[in-house]
Formats: structure tokens, sequence, C-alpha cells
């Protein structure tokens, strides 16, 4: 790399490295929405709104407390408390059952118990062993029946309490519970139906809820309420009143004015700035790296590159005064013209979107500036990019506004606009594509006046036959001018079929022999009755006025002030390679004197070999169609047998290697070079000659 080139590469480097420090400062200021000196209990001098939709942080969190606040106590059913329960009433019939025992052995003595003092002394072992009441009366008919009843209602209380014990039962269902067991008993065994209220007694004494507190669940639930209303938190849409003149700021009005940063400190303004510059830096780098990416092995011209540069940030520093009109006064389309019209589509489409998003904190990340200019990005910059032919600035300025139009009554109908959103979205759209449209398409002439970049427009100027140069072509070297024309077709043709600018190749054809204008009668295809200046002058003073040409062509493409990349194409279409027909009649002569064959470095054009697939394809079709001519073929069989052989010597001599061209691209470009030739050598047919029978 020479030092030339590194010195440029330093200051494009500082140059970014500016500009992205001026486009953080352009998004901070632009982004920074207007502070207020308010504290909880002033009153408010104006109204204020929302700047953009934001989370109210304040009614979220009350709302979450109340949210925690209200879950309702968990009780689960406890294993231990219904197997007591059981246990309780197996134990009670276990009692009664001693107690009988007692009772009944007492008959058979000389002093035998009654019934009721047997059921008096069962009321205190129940009391001592189960702490539970229940009175004598109530034990007494426990006493009174037989055996088998006794069995009966004992096995149906266990198996009651077990039913009863299946479900969770709290305090208010235990009773209920109850109650509907010993209905359940009366119909199903109507002939014990007088021991169900003695029965109901026992199990109303004995029986607990087996429902209790969870208090690990109960918090679980509520911290999980809580945190479910943080996660869908209260929204304020942008635009909405957030404080009207004369209201006093409450604690509430003052956390959402904190929350929309509108009230700050120097410590937040740091902490916006570098969220900014974090902001910025991830869009640059982006696309810092989409270009690096895909122009690996070429780069903008320095005028190109600070043009589009300075363009970019002019876009970005003009929305933070048309934010204030409207969120949708962006004037984007302006950049997207220039640099589409520049550097091509895609790479149009893709700096476009990363300018438009840096555009977007200063419109408060409205979504619908965003999908609107996204699609009219794509549009613009399809039209604005094209290389096959250039659009009309109507056509430029028509279409995109029409699909922002559309992109806006869409987005409208999407979120149910009403009619007066309707009308304020598509006029401001409208008034935004438009005056972006004709600005950029009317400040396009002075772009290329500084930048003297090959743009499309540019280029269809250049392509009009009236055009100075060309003028001067076909009056002072018609054969030339003949000669450029059929180069141009051929280029053009071959351009297509790889995907190259087709028409840079056709243009820059047209020019790349305005060296000749110097000597044109030193040319063959401008002599003329068979008159050859070249016969009455040494071989190497011929050579210096034949490989001059495209020297010569540089310095009046220069004084012309033809666009770079025609220039580039006139240095290099001769490459690094040498008239042959000279250098074999100057090894002719040296063997005829007896010296030694002449270095054919003498013998080299001093232009560079090309150095993109553009200017490859002018190298090609040039040779192509000079040899071609000078070998009068005649058939598209026998011209494609040497355009093939045409471009093997190319390659074999080196002149394709820096030109990013591939085999198939090669391919590609000789089958549309016979193509042209097809249609040249085409049979004819022959007019009739009315004198041949006269």
């Amino acid at each position: 790399m020479s030092s030339k080139q590194k010195g440029m590469r330093i200051l494009r480097t500082l140059a970014l490295l500016l500009t992205v420090f001026v486009l953080v400062f352009i998004v901070f200021y632009g982004s920074l929405a207007e502070s207020y000196d308010y504290d909880i209990g002033s009153v408010a001098e104006s109204d204020i709104y929302a700047p953009r939709t934001f989370v109210d942080s304040y009614e979220t969190e009350h709302q979450a407390v109340i949210a925690r606040n209200s879950v309702s106590a968990i009780f689960i059913r406890s294993d231990e408390i219904s197997e007591e329960n059981s246990d309780n009433v197996e134990g009670f019939f276990d009692l009664v059952s001693q107690e009988r025992s007692i009772y009944s052995a007492s008959l058979t003595t000389t002093s035998p118990i009654t019934s009721e003092q047997a059921a008096s002394e069962l009321s205190v072992n129940i009391k001592q062993t189960l702490d539970a009441e229940i009175s004598a009366e109530s034990l007494l008919v426990f006493m009174d029946m037989s055996d088998s009843s006794f069995s009966y209602i004992k096995d149906k209380a266990i198996s009651m309490t077990e039913l009863i014990m299946v479900d969770d039962i709290d305090e208010s269902m235990l009773e209920s519970s109850i109650d509907s067991q010993i209905d359940s008993f009366k119909q199903s065994n109507p002939s014990y139906s007088e021991y169900a209220d003695s029965l109901k007694i026992v199990l109303d004494a004995l029986l607990q809820p087996n429902s209790v507190f969870d208090e690990t669940a109960t918090n679980d639930s509520a911290e999980n309420s809580y945190l479910n209303a943080i996660q869908n938190p209260v929204t304020i849409d942008k635009g909405a009143l957030i404080v009207s003149s004369g209201d006093v700021i409450t604690e509430h009005i003052y956390q959402n004015l904190v929350d929309l940063e509108l009230i700050r400190v120097n410590s937040m303004n740091l902490v916006i700035l570098l969220r900014d510059f974090v902001y910025v830096a991830a869009i640059v780098v982006c696309l810092l790296t989409f270009l690096s990416v895909k122009h690996k092995n070429d780069s903008y011209n320095p005028r190109t590159f600070y043009t589009i540069l300075i363009t970019f940030v002019i876009s970005v520093f003009a929305s933070v005064y048309l934010s204030e009109l409207s969120s949708l006064f962006c004037v984007v389309l302006f950049f997207t013209v220039i640099c589409s019209s520049y550097i091509g589509t895609f790479d149009g489409i893709v700096l476009s979107i990363g300018n438009l998003l840096l555009m977007w904190p200063i419109y408060s990340f409205d979504i619908e500036l965003l999908f609107i200019n996204i699609i009219a990005i794509i549009v613009c910059a399809s039209l604005a990019g094209r290389t096959d032919k250039v659009s009309s600035s109507a056509t430029l300025i028509l279409l995109p506004t029409v699909m922002t139009v559309f992109a806006s009554l869409s987005y409208g109908f999407i979120n149910n606009y009403t009619r007066d959103e309707y009308i304020n979205s598509m006029i401001f759209s409208l008034v935004s594509s438009t005056a972006s449209l004709v600005a950029a398409v009317g400040i396009m002439p002075v772009y290329e006046l500084f930048s003297n970049v090959a743009s499309p427009v540019k280029l269809i100027i250049l392509s009009q036959p009236g055009q100075h140069l060309l003028k001067r072509l076909f009056l002072e070297a018609s054969g030339t001018y003949s000669h450029s024309m059929m180069v141009a077709n051929l280029a053009d043709s071959g351009a297509e079929a790889i995907g190259a600018d087709s028409l840079l190749c056709k243009v820059a054809a047209y020019y790349h022999d305005i060296g000749k204008l110097d000597n044109p009668q030193y040319f063959t295809e401008n002599q003329h009755d068979g008159i050859n200046p070249h016969d009455k002058l040494p071989i190497m003073e011929s050579i210096a006025i034949i490989t001059r040409h495209p020297e010569n062509g540089v310095k009046l493409a220069r004084k012309e002030r033809l666009p770079l990349a025609i220039i580039k194409i006139i240095d290099e279409h001769h490459g690094t390679t040498y008239p042959a027909y000279f250098y074999y009649k100057a090894c002719e002569e040296a063997k005829a004197k007896g010296l030694e064959h002449p270095d054919v470095e003498n013998f080299k054009y001093h232009g560079h070999i090309p150095s993109s697939r553009e200017s490859a394809v002018v190298m090609l079709a040039d040779t192509c169609e000079a040899a071609v001519r000078s070998t009068k073929q005649t058939d598209t069989d026998g011209a494609e047998a040497l355009i093939r052989k045409l471009v093997k010597d190319k390659i074999d001599q080196d002149q394709l290697i820096n030109s990013g061209l591939s085999f198939d691209d090669v391919e590609k470009i000789i089958l549309a070079f016979k193509q042209i030739y097809a249609g040249v050598f085409h049979e004819r047919i022959e007019y009739p000659n009315d004198n041949k029978n006269s």
C-alpha cells in the first residue's frame, strides 16, 4: 500500500470517527425532550403531554401491590388431622366398648350399676382421653343398644369419618358435611335412624377441620400475582395529557415525568448521552461491516465517500427540526436518492435504513414512521439506483410518493385509525416524501458538479450524441466514432450478461478512445485512400503516438470533467499490453540488421490493468471489435473463435487479474459478444437491380 493510500485511509477513518461523535450529539440533542423544574407539590405552569408511549411505573406498582394483597389465603388438606379424626372416632368406640363390657359384667353381680352411671363414667373417660365434651344423656343410647347395633353403628361412624376427611374441610364446611352424612345414613338405614342424632353429636364433638393454612403457597401466589402485574404494566400512549396547567404535581405525576425523562439532573443527561452513543455505535458498526464485506476488493472514490457521508449527516440533522412539525416529517428519501444514484440500489437501501434508524430516536421511536419510510426507501432506491436506464425525474418523485401514501393508508387500516388520523398521516407523509424527492432531484446537479461521479443521470446526459466530445469524434475521427459505437454495443451486452453496470460500460465505451482526437489520422480506422502516415515514421515514433492515446484521453477527459469512473476506464482499456503489429515489425527489422529483438516493455501502453468488471468488459469489447473488423470476419463461428483467442491472450497477459471477473463471467461475455455479431453477420435480401434488363 502506497503512502498516499495510507494517508487516504487515515483521513477516512478520522472522518468516520468524527461523524460518529457528531451523530451521537445530534441524536442526543434531537431526542432530548424539554425538561421541567418541578417537585412534588409544585403547580404545573402548562399542559404536559407524553412525548412517547411509556410505562406508568407508579400505577403499575400500585396495581401490583393491590394484586398481591388481594390474594386469598390458601388452605390444604392435612393428612395428619384427617388420620387424627379417624383415630378419635375409633378411640371413642373403644371407650364405649370397654364401658359396655363393665356395665354388662356388673349386671351379674350383687351390686349392678345403672346405664346412667355407666354413661356418666363414659363421659368422664372421653373427656380425659379424647378431650371431647359429650354429655352422659347423649351417651346413654350407646349403653342401651344391642351388640349388633353397636357394631353396625361403629362401622358406619368410622366410614362416615373417612368420607368426610377425603376432602379439604374447613370450619364452615365441617358441619354441613357431617349433616350430609347423617342424612344419608337416615335414608339408607331407616331401622337405625333412632341412633342418628346421637351419632351426629359424637361426630360434632370429635371431628375437627382437616384444612390448614399454607403460608408458603399463599406467599408464592401473592408474589406471582405481583410479578404478573409488573410484567403487564400500565402504559400511557404518546400524546396523552400527563398534567394540565394549574394542576398540583402529585407523587404519581412526578414519577411519570421522571419516567419520561422530563425532569432530569446532569447525571441523567450523561446516562442518556452514553445510551445514545451505544445506539449510534451499534448502527454505524453494522453499516461499516456491510460495506467492508460487500466492497472488500474495491472502495468508493474520495469524493463519493465524503459526499455520501455529508449527506448522511445532513439528513439526520434536518430531522431534529422537522420532527417538531410532525412525527412523520422525515427526509430520509433525500439521502436515498443521492446514495442510490451514486453507489447502487442495494447499498442505497441498506445505508438509508441505517440513516432512518439514526433518525428514529429523534421521532420518539415512532413505529408508523419506520414502517412508511422503509417501504418508501425500497421503492425509491430501486428507481434511483437503476443502471440499465435512468428513471425520469417525474417517475422518481411520483412513484415513491404514491407508495408512501399507500403505506400510510395501510398502517392506518391495520391500526383502525379515525378519519382525522388518516388525514393527518396521509398529508404529512405526502408532504414529507414529495419535499425530500424534489430537493434531491433539484440538488443532484450540484452534487454531480462536486463529486464528479458517474451517476445514472450524468451517464445518460453524456450518452447524448450532441455532447461536445462525441461531436468531435464524429467530425474529426469518424472511424473511431463508428468503432466506439460498436464497442459500446458489445460492452453493454457483455455487462448486462454478468450483472455489471451496463450503462457505465456503454457510455465509457463511447469515450474510451477520445485520446485519438490528438492525431486521428495515425489510427487505421480513420485512414482513407490507403495513406498511412506511419509508413514515413520510425517505428518507435509510431509506437509513441499509438500508446499515448490512453494518456491523452485521460487528460482530455479531466479537462472536460468526465466522471472518474469513465476516466479510469479510458486509462485501463489497453492495460499494459502492446501493439503487436509494430512490435513484430520491429522484430523483423532487428532480425534483418542482425540485432536482438527489442525489449517488449518499450512497446507497452502506459496505463493500468482493469481494476473493475466494467473496465475489463470495455477492454475485451475494444479488443474484439478491432480484431474482428481488421480480419474482416463475416461469419459467427469465425468471430467466436477469434474472440476466444483474444480473451485467452488477455488472460495469459494477466490483464484481468484485478478485474473481479470469474471464468463464468468471461464465458458469459464471450457468448454475449457472439450474439451481437450474429446480428451483424445475418444474411440480407439482395435487392433487384432495375438496370439489369435495360
